[in-house]
């Protein structure tokens, strides 16, 4: 995927008029389609952004929310994402539902929860397909027709989901579902999309030469977002190679997906059998990571364990999560189910126990 990057990287720079003026938009449609197959979702309602919070805060900007509207959200949110809705809620005046999901996750009760927090006055939910910090994947098939049938927009931050797990986007239904290309589908960074439900409006945080109307495609959705300035699209472009690259080496996306689920439950299990503690989630509930419980020595913070472990050259996320610290152990086809030994082994001379 870096080498399908660096050849479009080249082919810019050695003609950057050319490209741009020329190839770029072809280019850019080809891997929009691709990517928009892979998701199951319609080419003409898909644009790309350099990542998952941009296009959140896209979303966020375009919709029709005023003082004294709801917005419903869990206390699982990513961070970023809670904090641009908080921002809006500032200042538009507007009062964000937190609804609590318990651990360990029933995603049953999680439903029930969601639900049941919805009143007369809910405009907007802003939901994760998989959470974060705990990895959950949210029943979204139950949740998201709930709102539509409430007349309710929902924002789906789907960061962690392409390539996680198999989605078919356009059966979902969500009136904006944001996601990233370069965590489970290997492209290179600021490879992120937005797919927005016909009808609803993404209006572009940069105005370009996209809002005037001689510019660019037909399509009015790309010939505001697609541009927003000189770039370096190679990232994006890179996205077809990445999906076909992945699926060569892992036997076929379906198998790609079996695996890492496979490896993940394995790692989870191994790192709870040498430090003890519990199961946060079913295994239904979980694609390729899973979150450990985990209690810290004295003295010890979140944000230390983890730079103590990324100097060290382990990549994991401790997570600073309101019931407890937690480490989140993440499978694809590079990983082995040994490194869950060595990883709990670090953990353990680092004085970190179960919780």
């Amino acid at each position: 995927m870096i080498e399908a990057a660096g050849a479009f990287r080249t082919r810019l720079e050695a003609g950057p008029m050319r490209f741009l003026k020329l190839e770029w938009q072809t280019e850019l449609d080809r891997a929009r389609v691709a990517l928009a197959a892979f998701v199951g979702a319609a080419s003409d309602r898909l644009v790309f952004v350099p990542g998952t919070t941009t296009g959140v805060a896209l979303a966020l900007h375009s919709t029709q929310l005023a003082a004294g509207d709801e917005v419903l959200a869990t206390d699982h949110s990513y961070r970023a994402c809670r904090n641009q809705l908080e921002r809006l809620a500032r200042a538009r005046g507007l009062r964000i539902t937190t609804v609590p999901l318990a651990l360990p996750f029933d995603p049953e009760a999680a439903v029930t929860a969601i639900t049941t927090a919805i009143s007369s006055r809910t405009r907007l939910a802003v939901l994760d397909h998989i959470t974060s910090p705990t990895a959950l994947r949210l029943p979204l098939e139950r949740l998201v027709p709930a709102f539509a049938a409430r007349g309710i927009p929902t924002i789906i931050d789907g960061a962690h989901a392409p390539g996680q797990l198999p989605l078919e986007l356009g059966e979902l239904g969500a009136t904006y579902y944001v996601g990233n290309c370069h965590k489970w589908l290997c492209a290179p960074k600021a490879a992120g999309f937005v797919v927005v439900a016909a009808g609803a409006p993404l209006d572009p945080l940069v105005t370009s030469h996209g809002a005037s109307l001689e510019y660019g495609p037909a399509n009015r959705l790309h010939a505001e977002l697609d541009w927003s300035g000189t770039y370096d699209p190679s990232a994006q472009l890179a996205v077809p190679a990445a999906i076909e690259t992945v699926a060569r080496e892992g036997g076929g996306w379906p198998a790609v997906y079996a695996h890492n689920h496979a490896l993940a439950l394995a790692l989870r299990d191994r790192v709870i059998d040498a430090l003890g503690g519990s199961r946060l989630a079913p295994d239904a509930s979980l694609g390729s990571m899973a979150a450990i419980p985990i209690a810290l020595p004295p003295g010890t913070t979140p944000l230390g364990l983890e730079r103590e472990l990324l100097v060290a050259g382990w990549e994991v996320p401790i997570v600073d999560f309101p019931g407890g610290p937690l480490v989140r152990v993440s499978a694809h086809l590079y990983n082995h189910v040994g490194e869950a030994e060595l990883l709990a082994k670090e953990l353990r001379a680092r004085g970190v126990t179960a919780r």
